[in-house]
């Protein structure tokens, strides 16, 4: 019945819009309310129709006693996903029908304007994206809107070298499913699997795909903290730092959920393409995405419980992801004691619109940084050429940028990563705001050895609480500790 009722929606989703055609495609629920919210009912209108678009909740008890976040973490993740092309107005209503007075949209930068009438919010869209809706008096049950690209090229169940996976919910236990060379994993709008998956080792130019618009849950797999076989999507074989992949190995995600990891949500050696994935968990370590060299990371929303986005790999392109920081890690995370040379790094485009630390004003500056940290280098290893892009930090921080050849002698908690031998040869930080002063300055500090240094750093129109960073006011906001040479500021 429920398969009948999804071939209904897509086929009434084909609307005039505007004058253009336009689509909406809405998912299946699941029976009983399961894995519902209780909160919250988002409707997607366009042309005078509208569809409900079921609302998923993953609440914070439903995590292990192992790595429990602290009180400052939101109490649940509430989320709506639907696709749609050309213009559409989402409009939401609390359950209980208690008045809405005020609602803002974030990411601030996409400039889209929330009405409130008659306890409904409304809001148009007229390209995809990933949103937080803040409602007044609901700070601890955040709403999300992923309002995905339509999708193309959907497989079939009977499609040769794909594993499909249909609304409902689907148990695949406590082993990873393993996908070979070739095979794409399919998870349809409407489909909640709970379990892992581990990518085959690949030495061909055979990529695995993992897509579609439905959820990957590690909700009943128990917390396993500081244990790397715990990640939701993987590869097959773990290898040391020292051996890197085949250039041809690839990994494709796109479109899902990640919901309740044990452990990180997304780790390969491999070359990785993530495009508009989601994720959501709740206990430390649950770091988010990390690729190999030559990754791309587009249109991605993390609100994980550690390091978001790993950036310590030649080549890796981060484009336009959102961020919302909670108890622990960094929004980008240049690396915790790498061993490699990392060369032509670019992040261009990211949104932090939560940061959960950054609300306790602790006066602590050699952790790790809320949206750029390197924590140590090892082996001689040299970054150059890393550039970070048109940064938006929308809360307040406990630190911006946390740069370290060397782990910081305060820091008694890892003095095994304390090695200190590398350096960082030219990085530029450009049209970087940050909305609030953090409690922290920036810190960039050579202190390691052989050699230690950090070179060539340049700043180009960097904007903290409403002040233009020069030559002049730079001491105030950016410390420079030890082997460090050639620091610029600019402003345009």
């Amino acid at each position: 019945m429920r398969v009948k009722i999804q071939i209904f929606l897509l086929i009434c989703g084909w609307v005039m819009c505007g004058g253009a055609i336009g689509s909406v495609v809405v998912y299946p629920g699941l029976p009983n309310n399961q894995y519902g919210s209780e909160l919250y009912e988002v409707t997607v209108a366009q042309a005078g129709k509208s569809l409900p678009s079921y609302v998923y909740k993953s609440s914070r008890e439903t995590g292990k006693s192992m790595g429990k976040p602290t009180g400052i973490t939101t109490d649940a993740n509430h989320w709506t996903s639907f696709s749609f092309s050309g213009g559409i107005t989402v409009q939401i209503k609390l359950r209980d029908g208690t008045a809405v007075k005020t609602a803002i949209v974030r990411p601030l930068a996409k400039n889209i304007h929330a009405e409130v009438s008659n306890d409904t919010v409304s809001f148009t869209l007229t390209e995809p994206a990933n949103v937080f809706v803040e409602l007044d008096g609901k700070p601890r049950d955040p709403l999300f809107i992923f309002a995905n690209p339509v999708e193309n090229n959907i497989p079939t169940k009977a499609a040769t070298n794909v594993i499909y996976f249909g609304p409902g919910v689907t148990d695949l236990g406590r082993q990873p499913l393993q996908v070979a060379d070739g095979q794409t994993v399919y998870l349809a709008g409407g489909a909640y699997v709970k379990g892992r998956i581990q990518a085959a080792s690949s030495t061909g130019d055979k990529a695995v795909t993992i897509c579609g618009r439905g959820i990957l849950s590690g909700i009943d797999i128990a917390e396993r903290r500081g244990v790397f076989g715990q990640f939701m999507i993987s590869d097959s074989v773990r290898r040391k730092d020292s051996i890197l992949p085949s250039a041809a190995s690839q990994l494709h995600v796109e479109g899902i959920v990640i919901t309740d990891p044990p452990g990180p949500s997304l780790n390969t050696r491999n070359r990785l393409t993530a495009e508009n994935i989601k994720l959501l968990a709740w206990p430390m370590c649950t770091d988010g995405i990390s690729g190999g060299e030559d990754s791309l990371v587009k249109d991605c929303f993390l609100k994980v419980n550690d390091d978001g986005l790993h950036f310590h790999r030649s080549g890796t392109k981060l484009i336009n992801n959102v961020v919302w920081r909670q108890s622990f890690g960094s929004a980008i995370q240049m690396g915790w004691n790498r061993a490699q040379n990392v060369e032509g790094e670019l992040c261009d485009g990211l949104d932090i619109i939560g940061d959960d630390t950054g609300r306790l004003n602790i006066e602590k500056d050699w952790g790790n940084a809320n949206v750029v940290a390197l924590m140590d280098i090892h082996k001689h290893a040299t970054y150059r050429n890393i550039v970070i892009a048109n940064v938006r930090h929308e809360k307040r921080s406990s630190q911006l940028f946390g740069v370290r050849t060397m782990l910081a002698a305060e820091d008694i908690n890892h003095t095994s990563f304390r090695d200190g031998r590398g350096s960082v040869e030219g990085m530029v930080f450009r049209n970087i705001t940050a909305l609030q002063k953090p409690s922290n300055p920036s810190v960039f500090d050579g202190n390691g050895r052989e050699p230690g240094s950090i070179n060539n750093v340049t700043f180009e129109n960097i904007r903290i609480a409403g002040e233009l960073i020069t030559d002049e006011n730079a001491a105030g906001y950016i410390v420079q500790r030890g082997k460090t040479f050639g620091f610029n500021y600019h402003a345009n």
